[in-house]
Order: structure tokens, then C-alpha cells, then sequence
């Protein structure tokens, strides 16, 4: 009887394991961004695009289409699970050489996540919320307690 006891407990101890990682690498609690959202500017309308890659990755798109109706690409993005961490990988045009940054998610719910990469020139902080199912807001920011420099998005689902 002691040894069934002790091979049940090792079995549901792994299996709490294999569970507790699997939802850790999956990108699962962002699915709420996918979807195209969209926000009006004085320059345009901003989409931002996101659709799931794999369990480990979600891919954004942003461009800005003008009155004219040209449509200039802004930035991809990746939202992934690597190196043990979630990061929020944009690579934006004519920025940072078009190379991806990294920023790495320090907090995220199923509403939303902070992105932070303290060495990057600006913004060092990215964060996102659900305000509900129709609508996100969006901050990028220098990463001070109180930001000297901040810019807000108000983006509303794109219904196609």
C-alpha cells in the first residue's frame, strides 16, 4: 500500500509539473490581442493586426493608413515565450536599424503586461490593457515612476 501511495504522488506531482510548464511557454493568457485594432490620428488610422504564430508566439503588424489611402508598414512585433520569459519584440522601420528589441514582460494578467528594456533609448517601458473586449490601451514611456515622456493609444477592435 505505502509504495502505490508514493508512485500515486510522484504521478500527480509530475503531472501538476508537465501542466504548470506547459501554460508557462504557452502565449495563451495574450489571446485577447488577436484581431485587428485600430485608432484615428491626426496622420492617419493606425492598425495594429495580431494573430497566434504558435504556442509560443503571437505576430503584430502595425501600419498607418493616410487620407489618401496609402498604407506605410510602422512595425512587426512578436509577443514570445524564450529564454524562459515573455518578451514584447518590436522591429520598427527606419528604427534601431530594423533590427528587433527586446522587452522583456515584468508583469502581465489576461488584461494586460508591461513590457521593460531599461537600455533601449526610448521608450524603455511598453504596456497594454484591456479595457474591455472592444477597446486597448496602449503606453509607451520612458520608464520613470512619473514619465517625462509618454505617448497613449486608444485602439478599438477592427470589425470586418
Amino acid at each position: 500500500m505505502k509504495k502505490i501511495s508514493i508512485l500515486l504522488l510522484l504521478f500527480v506531482a509530475v503531472s501538476s509539473f508537465s501542466n504548470e510548464t506547459g501554460w508557462h511557454t504557452s502565449v495563451k493568457s495574450f489571446h485577447w490581442l488577436k484581431g485587428s485594432w485600430q485608432m484615428q490620428t491626426r496622420r492617419g488610422v493606425i492598425t495594429e493586426k495580431w494573430a497566434v504564430a504558435n504556442d509560443s508566439t503571437l505576430s503584430g503588424e502595425s501600419s498607418i493608413t493616410r487620407a489618401d489611402g496609402t498604407i506605410i508598414p510602422l512595425e512587426k512585433i512578436e509577443l514570445a515565450f524564450r529564454k524562459g520569459h515573455y518578451y514584447y519584440i518590436p522591429t520598427v522601420k527606419n528604427q534601431n536599424g530594423e533590427q528587433p528589441v527586446e522587452f522583456k514582460i515584468t508583469t502581465h494578467s489576461e488584461k494586460g503586461f508591461v513590457a521593460e528594456n531599461p537600455q533601449h533609448d526610448f521608450p524603455k517601458r511598453i504596456s497594454y490593457t484591456l479595457v474591455n473586449a472592444d477597446s486597448i490601451h496602449a503606453v509607451i514611456d520612458d520608464g520613470l515612476e512619473t514619465p517625462v515622456k509618454k505617448s497613449n493609444f486608444y485602439y478599438s477592435r477592427k470589425k470586418d
